[in-house]
């Protein structure tokens, strides 16, 4: 009911299951895909998971013309292996470049992960608008299995990094509830081909993360 109440036109969605026994062997992005009546869809499979895939996911009311999955750097790889997935989407004689992200619990990650974002947006057509959405960690460091710890920063260098190239919503609400803590970690960076005309931040139950709804005028 949420998805069908803000009526989105793109929805960038992180730890997506494809086929594991906690999906029930079934496309979550599939079955999103055909609740919202978002007909475009793409996946970046990050992982192997329990008899199946994990990783990151876009759908779309407009063509996907190209799609894209690059794999995050690692500093160890015992690491959980994390995505960049990116997807040129179509709106007439418009293209858009959106890339949905779910950045490393480990900050030396985070940071080689954004330099890597900008090197791809580099070879991007400067004429073709940029947006890239998701759960950027910031601020978050990996404790124990499944604990983590949030330290609140004035600046975080993964953000500045995107800063030299990118504008950002600047949303201070946060974003990640568990029992362990909470933060403001999850945003939506952008290029200057677009203006922003809204953003909001929407409490909801069904996730530990609260999802961001934006408005951007092409």
């Amino acid at each position: 009911m949420l998805l069908k109440k803000y009526k989105p036109d793109i929805i960038f969605l992180q730890e997506i299951d494809m086929y594991t026994k906690r999906a029930y062997n079934r496309n979550q992005l599939y079955i999103l895909s055909r609740y919202t009546g978002l007909t475009y869809r793409a996946i970046g499979t990050n992982i192997k998971y329990s008899n199946g895939f994990f990783g990151d996911g876009i759908i779309s009311k407009f063509p996907i013309e190209y799609s894209a999955n690059y794999l995050s750097p690692l500093t160890n790889p015992s690491h959980e292996q994390r995505g960049i997935l990116c997807n040129k989407i179509s709106f007439g004689n418009i293209k858009i470049n959106v890339f949905s992200v779910h950045m490393s619990t480990f900050e030396n990650e985070r940071v080689l992960t954004s330099k890597e974002l900008l090197k791809i947006i580099s070879k991007i057509n400067k004429t073709e608008p940029i947006i890239i959405g998701g759960d950027f960690n910031v601020g978050i460091t990996k404790i124990g299995n499944h604990k983590y710890l949030h330290t609140p920063k004035e600046k975080y260098e993964e953000y500045e990094i995107l800063k030299q190239k990118l504008m950002s919503i600047e949303n201070t609400e946060n974003t990640w509830f568990s029992t362990e803590g909470n933060g403001c970690i999850d945003s939506f960076f952008y290029s200057k081909h677009l203006k922003l005309i809204r953003y909001k931040v929407i409490e909801t139950k069904v996730s530990d993360h609260y999802p961001i709804y934006v408005e951007f005028l092409i």
